[in-house]
């Protein structure tokens, strides 16, 4: 069954085709997300796997010999789409640093502290030992933002207008002053206030333009 109920079409019968390949890997991927979120790792089982995927155990792990892959496929999935699990706000106007980086900021805080991803990143870090080259995988949530800052930096650097002579390590620093303390808060089920994290934003913002004067 699909997220709308409907039955999900089987596959044909003999090896089956690559757009029955495909489509097998996407109704996996949503199946199986859910039911990660929802119930945990441990929680989740092959069978409920592919059940929810409209397809049998064994046509499963023809596909996926462990649950362990179907999770590594499902966490890599995730981490690569920066539509997930929310969409992505229109580019900042580059030529404005200060709204640019505000956005950029805001952008950041929408993802990272997404219910669906604190659930997704809480399971990774309890099976750290499982996967452990996963915690590489989870710096994809920050590193097209990384990439976006630092453009930015050496955009305004070479007009004179701000000195940053390593936008990449200024980058990572400026992600971690505006995310890095409400992410850590959210993964240990702290909420904050919308209007303190509006403030704290703001303030980690100018802190950092103010560290960027010629």
């Amino acid at each position: 069954m699909d997220a709308s109920g409907s039955a999900r079409p089987r596959l044909s019968r003999g090896r089956p085709t690559p757009e029955e390949t495909a489509r097998l890997d996407r109704d996996v991927r949503e199946s199986a997300l859910l039911l990660f979120l929802e119930q945990g790792y441990e929680g989740t089982s092959m069978e409920a796997i592919a059940r929810a995927a409209g397809t049998t155990k064994a046509t499963l792990y023809v596909r996926f010999p462990s649950k362990e892959l179907v999770f590594r496929h499902v966490f890599e999935w995730a981490m690569s789409q920066p539509d997930w699990p929310v969409a992505e706000l229109a580019p900042p106007d580059p030529d404005d640093l200060e709204k640019a980086l505000a956005a950029i900021a805001d952008a950041a805080l929408r993802r990272t502290l997404h219910p669906a991803m604190q659930a997704m990143q809480r399971i990774a870090i309890a099976q750290a030992t499982r996967f452990p080259d996963l915690g590489r995988r989870a710096r994809q949530v920050y590193w097209p933002r990384h990439e976006q800052v630092a453009v930015l930096l050496r955009r305004h650097a070479a007009t004179g207008a701000i000195v940053a002579d390593e936008p990449d390590v200024l980058a990572e620093h400026f992600l971690a002053m505006v995310a890095g303390a409400p992410t850590l808060f959210a993964m240990y089920g702290v909420s904050r206030d919308p209007v303190i994290l509006e403030h704290r934003q703001k303030a980690a913002v100018q802190l950092f333009l103010r560290s960027l004067r010629p």
